[in-house]
């Protein structure tokens, strides 16, 4: 299956389909024309691929750093080791950076492409479930700083994304269950019919990824620095990047509270339809998700460090129903005021 992100001259292809890392060698000669490629991966994904990718990638030159797995990569400090490592191996304006890895590796690397030499060419090969629904496209890269997730980053599209679901076999079930908290926000925010799948417990194949990744296309070619419609994506995250920096959970399980009380916050509001919450909460179980939660007002305060508090305004996402969803914009003083009221 072939998706194509049209964003005028910053435009790519999403290949999904099984064994595709076998033709990677194709796949790459379709984008880049030069010999050497630079590799980034981690410690968990490189001893899985690393060697079949450079197997691969035999008409290539090709050079690789490995960073320690985990959120903690997501920093200063390894971007300037990565940074570091590269220049050591007289890296070249241009020359072509492929994230082989899970959300993490993606999100640096592309930090990487994006700075290095004012911009370098990169290419996604995501490996969990879910860097492949959601976090290999949209063009969004960045690290944590100040105990605050992804506030340092660029906007950098990839010059192309190879999904190989078959790399899900390999995949721990915790990060399998990591990634299908995404791949449930989809449903949520734009495909009540993938949410309906997803009741069944099917395998997750090319099927599932291309519904998931139409939510996530649709949004990002209209709006894709973030600005309106993108924001729709954040359903869950403005409380669960709170959760994820404070309870040190996986990203797909802090979203997971995040939705549920974002429902809870839309519920009091007059926006969500209370059923929704029910709904949400017994196809999370179903995935091994967490659903336990403090009161959502309890964390409105920390909501205004958000990364996407626009000067002074913060934007909540809510689903009317699944499948429909709308956002409200607060000043920071009512969020304040409305947690300290209620």
């Amino acid at each position: 299956m072939i998706l194509r992100m049209n964003l005028g001259s910053d435009s790519y292809d999403i290949k999904i389909e099984q064994g595709i890392l076998k033709r990677l060698n194709e796949e790459i000669k379709e984008v880049y024309t030069k010999k050497r490629v630079f590799v980034i991966t981690d410690t968990n994904v490189g001893p899985l691929y690393l060697d079949y990718v450079k197997e691969s990638l035999y008409d290539y030159d090709v050079q690789s750093v490995t960073v320690l797995a985990g959120e903690e990569s997501k920093s200063f400090d390894t971007y300037k080791m990565v940074l570091e490592h590269l220049l050591d191996m007289d890296i070249k304006r241009n020359e072509l950076l492929i994230a082989l890895g899970g959300g993490v590796i993606g999100d640096l690397t592309g930090f990487i492409a994006s700075t290095i030499f004012r911009g370098n060419p990169f290419v996604q090969i995501p490996t969990s479930l879910l860097a492949q629904m959601d976090s290999s496209i949209g063009g969004k890269t960045g690290i944590d700083f100040y105990n605050r997730k992804n506030i340092i980053g660029a906007f950098k599209q990839p010059k192309k994304v190879i999904i190989d679901p078959n790399t899900l076999n390999t995949l721990p079930k915790e990060e399998f269950s990591n990634g299908m908290g995404e791949l449930i926000k989809h449903g949520c925010i734009g495909n009540a019919k993938l949410f309906n799948m997803l009741k069944s417990h099917p395998k997750i194949d090319e099927e599932i990824i291309y519904e998931s990744l139409l939510v996530k296309k649709k949004v990002v070619e209209i709006d894709p620095f973030d600005q309106n419609e993108r924001m729709y994506l954040n359903f869950g995250h403005t409380f669960g990047h709170v959760i994820e920096l404070k309870e040190h959970l996986r990203h797909g399980e802090a979203v997971a509270i995040g939705m549920l009380m974002a429902i809870r916050f839309g519920i009091d509001l007059g926006i969500t339809n209370e059923d929704c919450y029910n709904d949400l909460k017994e196809i999370l179980k179903s995935y091994n998700l967490p659903t336990q939660h403090d009161d959502y007002q309890k964390l409105l305060k920390e909501t205004i460090h958000d990364k996407k508090n626009l000067a002074g305004t913060i934007s909540f996402v809510f689903i009317k129903e699944i499948g429909v969803v709308c956002k409200k914009e607060f000043k920071e003083s009512e969020l304040i005021d409305y947690g300290c009221k209620n």
